[in-house]
């Protein structure tokens, strides 16, 4: 099975090169995107939206400096005001951007990563681990449990 997943970035900073090479390491294909290069059209924007779990939170770089110089209120800011800026100022948004079809992860948290890998693929990393650790731990003690009267 091809698991497949999409990397936009505006910056190729750490955690996008530790997110590339987490992704191959785990056998993900990534294609991966510039944003400055190829701006992101305002369906693109709406689509990162609509699968991430918090929206803007999610998406824009509130410690950026594009952004802080851009004084939006993201409360009030409409979806177009928000799409135009992306596309002018692609460093408002985290870096990087990482997603499939119904998934979104910003920037490089290894925990989080590991929702691009189906379950049962976990499941199979998780017991081939601990099959691991068992016989390196030596014969486990037998615990007798005395009765409490």
């Amino acid at each position: 099975m091809i698991w497949m997943v999409t990397l936009f970035f505006h910056t190729n900073d750490p955690s996008k090169r530790k997110a590339v090479q987490w992704l191959t390491q785990h056998g993900i294909t990534v294609t991966q995107r510039n944003i400055e290069k190829e701006p992101l059209t305002q369906a693109e924007v709406l689509d990162l939206l609509a699968i991430s779990m918090d929206g803007t939170e999610d998406l824009i770089s509130k410690r950026s400096r594009d952004t802080k110089a851009l004084k939006m209120d993201s409360e009030n800011v409409t979806i177009n005001q928000l799409t135009a800026a992306v596309a002018t100022n692609p460093h408002i948004l985290r870096n990087p951007i990482i997603f499939n079809e119904n998934k979104l992860v910003t920037g490089f948290d290894q925990e989080k990563m590991g929702v691009f890998i189906p379950k049962r693929q976990r499941r199979l990393e998780l017991n081939r681990l601990l099959g691991k650790l068992t016989p390196a731990m030596g014969p486990q003690p037998q615990v007798e449990y005395a009765r409490i009267k």
